[in-house]
């Protein structure tokens, strides 16, 4: 497993999924439609 620093980890784990999920809120607004599939806020390597 590598050792991520700090800043990644905030990233990865706080900002993405929170501004994300906020965002999420407001797709049907934005795109004048409803999202085909569910978003995902794993950005995370595979």
């Amino acid at each position: 497993m590598k050792k991520r620093n700090f800043l990644q980890f905030a990233y990865e784990e706080f900002w993405v999924p929170l501004l994300g999920r906020g965002l999420s809120i407001f797709i049907k607004s934005i795109e004048g439609k409803d999202p085909k599939e569910r978003p995902t806020f794993d950005l995370r390597e595979k």
